[in-house]
């Protein structure tokens, strides 16, 4: 009987998991929310009579026991944030700098957008989520793994198997914000600082309350990556299950831009 119920849970949480992908990272709704919400307390049914909770269940993105404070937590790979330029001479610069440090000067260059959150660095090993942490200094950020299992497209488990530090943005989109506003007894002010606010709560159901979103678009560590461009790597990204920005701008040579 046991081996029966593991064996409906494994096929609950599968299933689960393959309409969410598709609802909120490809927004293409497969089954009817009533058809999911029935799945999903059969889920919690067979966790209770159980005991046990598989890895990547759904129920673990409710939010759990409330923290008494975020331990610190050392990335892997150095986290870098990207400079601003207000001119084309200053663009001008960067790219030599670039070029210098690459060797070469044949760079190709790509436009993406950018999201306007909180740096999210999550760290998986065995295809399974291991960490989350905030960018904090770039060497030392704070640990918010129970906060980070509450975003929808934030994959708890993935295909690769190896050790992969990944960073996105943690975002709260506008449509969210004020949908969250219509009904909240304390309005938030505006999206950056709602999804920062949700993300460093030391109560991981008031993080899962305000429905963040998260894009990805690095690989900070990884060996022996099977890539060698940012489309691969993004591709990679996707390939693994997580949501990443929908524009990528044509490579240009420093004689294009």
């Amino acid at each position: 009987m046991a081996e029966e119920a593991l064996s409906r849970m494994r096929g609950l949480v599968d299933r689960l998991n393959e309409t969410a992908y598709a609802y909120y990272v490809l927004g293409e709704p497969v089954i009817s929310d009533k058809q999911w919400d029935e799945l999903y307390d059969e889920l919690l049914a067979l966790e209770k009579e159980t005991g046990t909770v598989l890895d990547d269940s759904p129920s673990r993105r409710v939010g759990g026991t409330i923290l008494k404070g975020f331990e610190p937590h050392t990335h892997i790979t150095r986290l870098w944030s990207m400079d601003k330029v207000q001119s084309i001479e200053a663009l001008d610069e960067w790219i030599t700098r670039s070029e210098k440090l690459a060797g070469q000067t044949d760079l190709q260059y790509y436009v993406e957008y950018k999201f306007d959150g909180l740096t999210l660095n999550l760290t998986y090993n065995e295809g399974r989520l291991i960490q989350a942490a905030t960018r904090g200094n770039g060497v030392t950020g704070e640990a918010i793994l129970p906060q980070a299992m509450t975003i929808r497209t934030v994959p708890l488990t993935i295909p690769y198997k190896g050790l992969l530090e990944v960073q996105g943005e943690c975002i709260m989109r506008l449509s969210t914000l004020e949908k969250y506003n219509q009904t909240a007894r304390e309005p938030l002010k505006n999206a950056r600082n709602a999804a920062a606010g949700a993300l460093r709560n030391l109560d991981p159901a008031i993080t899962a309350q305000r429905k963040l979103d998260a894009f990805f678009y690095q690989v900070g560590t990884i060996e022996n990556p099977p890539y060698a461009s940012q489309p691969g790597m993004l591709q990679f990204l996707k390939d693994n299950g997580f949501q990443v920005s929908p524009y990528l701008g044509t490579p240009h040579s420093r004689r294009e831009l």
